[in-house]
């Protein structure tokens, strides 16, 4: 046992030595200027990006302001991000006590994870490497958001990647010559029985960031290089930090944009317990991301009349700041199996692992948190040729141990999740993640008071649309249907029949059972978008303009995920990354991408699945 434990330590040691030696950090900066050319708010997905284009003219001064702090070594590892959140590297955002749902919840309300550190939330994420469907983007564009159809802005997502996987590289959908680095995700048995259930049901393989996305892929990507995580933080502002017209600040909680004249001039920001101004010259951009920046637009006087004149704001322009929220959530469907189909905890904690991981950057410690199997899938419900499902299969039966479970992080109450855990003793089985991607249901951002350091009222209004809830009854059904082939079979998969308080009585597989499993379990996957919401200069409904512009006020845009006018039907890191790359465009006045090839099909539309549950 002791010799066990040196051992480990011997390994971490060595590991961590090697790990520093090749790693590079962020060196913010301690004096500021009075003034830079562009000041950008938010140092995540988007606002990563747009500082190091807007930099690379070096005629150009930029101003890169984070809330945060570098992030821990932890988060580089990809098989840690639950660890990452509830620490001073998450914002830890919580939601109102939600009506319709969140029953195992303490007090009924949410925990929403936010990145606060360099790179933003790419830092604490699960990496998942997933820009939506072509069917998004075209929408965005018919609904007046001219320059976003999915032709548009292809270009930039390729713009940005450096995708390893061959058969990627040479498909034309992918980049192999940005900064992010995006690679195939360590797999396991698991994720090979999911792919073989789906082709049992006719479902195709594909890449679902490619041609078609309704399917299941063998290569599940992520943003993960060399064993690592690869945030923007590493991919976009390592290797520029040493560029002398850039600045990178760390600790700057910015309260306010400060608008003279109907023109943004400069930032009132909060850095070593002092309160600072720093002007602007030409533009201040918000990347604060989809609660950062429209709870900052509302401090500045940017927002609803009604909601800022209650506080006692002078306002500066009456737009609809907060309004159009939206989330991606998901529930858990468990089956018990009669061997493991992925990593037991031990042989993550073992030292093997940890040696392999130390010294190789390889083994079971580069998984992306819990999730291998990935799929979209279309429903009755969803009328164009695009899913509204997402499947995610974990290698693990959540709540199986306390050192992987999300009580803490959801805010779950502790008599609920009980009930989870002692069915689960000693079982052995997979989580499957039902993730609804278009929810019909909209919330509201607001704020709950005139201090910027007082979180805003999240109210995302979950299942404020019956409609939600139809949808993920029929997602459940393909879960049900897959976990039915004989590629499961042969593992005796079994489904685990819940013991939800709120849900006792009811009997199992029955409508009114799910419908009461979805209230009660409904989980965030932390993909908050559309309070900031691009339109065109007409739309009532829109803050921004479709060159990011704020409606009403010169100098000042924002560009993250809060101005998608819907959410994508996929993961939001690599639509946000594509938004700062088009921003930095537009602010410009270029076209960095008209050299970029695109694949000859483009336009062609997608083939209907004959497969529709």
């Amino acid at each position: 046992m002791r010799l066990q434990l040196f051992l480990g330590l011997v390994a971490i040691a060595v590991g961590w030595i090697i790990y520093k030696c090749r790693q590079s950090r962020i060196t913010p900066i301690h004096v500021l200027n009075p003034a830079y050319d562009y000041i950008v708010v938010g140092s995540g997905s988007a606002g990563a990006v747009l500082a190091n284009r807007l930099s690379k003219d070096p005629s150009n001064s930029v101003l890169l302001l984070e809330a945060g702090r570098e992030c821990p070594s932890l988060a580089d590892v990809p098989v840690a991000p639950a660890f990452l959140l509830q620490t001073e590297s998450d914002w830890s955002y919580k939601t109102e006590p939600q009506h319709a749902c969140c029953s195992i919840f303490k007090d009924k309300a949410m925990r929403w994870p936010s990145g606060k550190c360099f790179g933003g939330t790419s830092s604490i994420n699960y990496m998942a490497y997933c820009r939506g469907n072509r069917h998004d983007y075209d929408d965005w564009a018919k609904k007046g958001c001219t320059g976003w159809s999915y032709r548009d802005v292809l270009p930039y997502f390729i713009k940005s990647e450096n995708n390893l996987n061959e058969k990627n590289r040479k498909s034309g959908y992918h980049g192999t010559q940005g900064e992010l680095y995006v690679s195939d995700v360590n797999t396991t048995l698991g994720s090979a029985v999911f792919v073989a259930a789906a082709k049992e049901l006719n479902y195709p393989v594909i890449d679902v960031n490619g041609k078609k996305q309704l399917g299941v892929t063998e290569t599940h990507q992520a943003t993960v290089y060399r064993g690592h995580r690869w945030s923007t933080a590493r991919a976009f502002l390592d290797p520029v930090q040493s560029r002398s017209n850039l600045h990178i600040a760390d600790n700057a909680h910015v309260h306010r944009v400060i608008i003279e004249n109907g023109r943004a001039v400069g930032v009132e920001m909060e850095r070593g317990g002092k309160v600072i101004v720093v002007k602007a010259k030409k533009e201040v951009i918000l990347s604060a991301g989809a609660i950062g920046s429209p709870q900052i637009l509302l401090l500045s006087g940017i927002g609803p009349k009604a909601h800022l004149d209650s506080l006692g704001i002078p306002v500066v322009a009456d737009l609809p700041v907060g309004e159009n929220l939206q989330d991606h959530t998901f529930v858990f469907v468990d089956y018990y199996t009669n061997v493991t189909l992925g990593h037991s905890i031990e042989t993550l904690e073992s030292i093997e692992t940890q040696l392999k991981y130390s010294l190789l950057g390889q083994g079971p410690l580069t998984m992306t948190g819990l999730a291998e199997g990935i799929g979209f899938f279309r429903t009755k419900w969803q009328q164009d040729n695009s899913a509204d499902i997402q499947l995610h299969m974990l290698w693990i039966l959540i709540g199986h141990t306390k050192k992987v479970d999300s009580r803490m992080v959801y805010n779950i109450n502790p008599e609920s999740w009980k009930p989870m855990e002692k069915a689960h003793e000693g079982k052995l089985g997979f989580s499957v993640m039902v993730t609804l991607l278009r929810p019909r249901s909209r919330g509201v951002l607001q704020l709950r008071s005139k201090d910027p350091r007082d979180q805003p009222i999240i109210d995302p209004k979950y299942f404020s649309a019956e409609r939600d809830i139809d949808v993920y009854e029929e997602g459940i059904k393909i879960t049900k249907k897959l976990a039915s082939t004989n590629a499961f079979k042969q593992y005796d998969t079994k489904p685990v029949v819940y013991a939800v308080p709120h849900c006792q009585g009811l009997t199992y597989d029955s409508e009114e059972y799910w419908r009461c499993i979805i209230r009660s379990n409904v989980l965030t996957i932390y993909h908050p978008t559309g309070t900031c919401k691009m339109g065109a200069v007409d739309d009532p409904t829109a803050v921004v303009d479709p060159e990011l512009r704020v409606k009403g006020i010169q100098g000042l845009r924002v560009a993250d995920a809060s101005i998608m006018p819907d959410v994508p039907a996929g993961n939001t890191n690599a639509p946000s990354i594509m938004v700062g790359e088009k921003a930095a465009d537009l602010i410009l006045g270029t076209n960095s991408v008209k050299d970029i090839p695109l694949p000859a099909d483009i336009a062609a539309p997608e083939i209907i699945s004959k497969v529709v549950f």
